[in-house]
């Protein structure tokens, strides 16, 4: 427990001072200072800057020792050359945490990692933890805390949180979610790891249980055993989804000089995350979706999908990617098929799998629609669903005739029976469409709803794909 009090102090601290607080356009001293009034922090900010009297409004004073009260966390973002002079002011005045931004050492200098260590028994010898060096900060949305690199109206809220060795990717990854309604709701980024690793923090997020899921950038693993160890603990209640960075010689080679990893074969780290049950997220783009998929659907017990569109060529291409991935697209029983007749399929609509409903012509109203797919999904045949090809391009306007806003809330109604689908039989039910939601009405407004649409044939298939191994190496353990 004490240790997560400890870590607690980097996630929601009572009291933060940001050391090289400033108005200075693109400099850190004022991303850390804007970001945690952006987010609206209730607890006690002191900027510290000795040629400011204020920054942004809030009186700013030269030294920490100045500051009267208690601090919890320090963060710091000025040049290297002071670290161990402020990591000594923050010890002597009791600092609980310090989270060091500046850059310069393991990544970049030779005999820089043998200084970050002097730099964590420094800060040991005052019994205060270090986050870094070379971080962008950490933030939990659910405190109003954000001392990051990034402005709260980039973030959203959520039960996933994300722990990263690097921080300026993940950053985009989150800002395009939160335009979805997906993303983390809380952060840390570990960046050299002179003191405190990603195991530290995997642990805490592993034990609260607000938190719901886990995503990781690793670069490297500093502690094997420890953290496999921790992992294992920890998939047995949640799911922890990494993308591991540095599997190729040009990318290990790029991480040396970004966090000062030592990247391994990525064949040893395949193996070693499946024995802890970690699923491995095929591109950095699915790390966020994923983490969504497996906290947010039922699970996918087998590898049968049914498919059901608007567009025979978006059902052929979909089986081509499903299959390709490992998955199957069996035909449906005659039983079954007859079943589906008799909801008013014509002769001229295929009903084996994939079924077109574009080439029923829409003669069907919401309901037998959706009928549909409740058959499919209660047959006993399939172990989830993808409909795909709703939601017609462009944007509701003035002059957008009333047939057409008729046609999209129907289209819309058609989409929500479907995605209710899921929460009423259990089986996964994923909705795909080609448009963005700034690209179709229908989308944009099912996305504020909450549901979730995929626009990419292969991201949709390696989800399904990722769910069933969730279950069967994650939850079923």
């Amino acid at each position: 427990m004490e240790t997560n009090a400890t870590l607690e102090v980097f996630l929601n601290p009572a009291s933060v001072a940001v050391i090289g607080a400033s108005e200075r356009p693109g400099s850190w001293g004022s991303f850390i200072t804007g970001s945690l009034l952006s987010g609206r922090y209730p607890g006690k900010l002191y900027p510290v800057n000795p040629q400011a009297e204020q920054v942004f409004g809030i009186p700013a004073v030269g030294r920490i020792e100045d500051i009267e009260g208690n601090i919890d966390l320090a963060v710091c973002a000025v040049s290297e050359r002071s670290i161990e002079e402020i990591i000594t002011s923050c010890g002597r005045k009791g600092v609980r945490g310090l989270s060091i931004i500046t850059a310069g050492f393991g990544e970049a200098l030779a005999g820089g990692r043998a200084r970050e260590e002097k730099l964590a028994e420094l800060a040991g010898s005052f019994g205060m933890r270090l986050l870094g060096p070379n971080i962008s900060g950490t933030f939990n949305l659910h405190e109003q805390f954000i001392a990051a690199g990034s402005p709260s109206e980039h973030l959203y809220p959520t039960p996933l949180a994300g722990v990263c060795q690097g921080g300026y990717a993940f950053y985009d990854l989150i800002a395009a979610a939160s335009f979805r309604h997906m993303g983390v709701g809380s952060f840390v980024h570990t960046g050299n790891e002179c003191d405190l690793t990603v195991t530290d923090f995997l642990e805490h997020f592993g034990g609260n249980e607000a938190v719901k899921g886990i995503l990781m950038y690793l670069e490297t693993i500093r502690d094997g055993k420890r953290f496999f160890e921790v992992a294992r603990t920890v998939t047995k209640k949640k799911p922890i989804v990494v993308y591991k960075a540095g599997r190729t010689p040009a990318s290990a080679r790029a991480a040396r000089s970004h966090t000062g990893a030592l990247a391994g074969k990525a064949e040893i780290y395949e193996g070693f995350f499946h024995q802890a049950g970690i699923i491995l997220s095929p591109a950095m783009e699915l790390l966020v979706p994923l983490g969504h998929a497996l906290i947010e659907r039922p699970p996918m017990k087998g590898r049968r999908v049914a498919v059901v569109t608007v567009g025979g060529s978006w059902g052929v291409a979909l089986s081509d990617t499903l299959e390709e991935t490992g998955l199957f697209v069996p035909e449906l029983s005659g039983s079954l098929q007859d079943l589906l007749r008799s909801l008013g399929m014509p002769p001229r609509a295929s009903t084996k799998n994939p079924v077109d409903i574009g080439a029923a012509g829409f003669i069907f109203s919401v309901e037998n629609l959706v009928e549909l797919g409740r058959v499919i999904l209660n047959s006993g045949e399939v172990d989830a669903m993808i409909l795909h090809g709703f939601g017609r391009p462009g944007m509701v306007t003035e002059e957008t005739p009333e047939s057409m806003r008729m046609y999209a809330e129907i289209e819309k109604s058609v989409i929500r029976g479907y995605a209710a689908l899921q929460e009423e039989t259990g089986f996964p039910v994923l909705i795909g469409s080609h448009y963005a939601p700034w690209e179709s009405q229908v989308i944009h407004d099912l996305n504020h709803e909450g549901i979730r649409i995929f626009n990419r044939l292969d991201d949709t298939a390696r989800l399904l794909l990722l769910m069933h191994r969730w279950w069967e190496v994650g939850c079923r353990r």
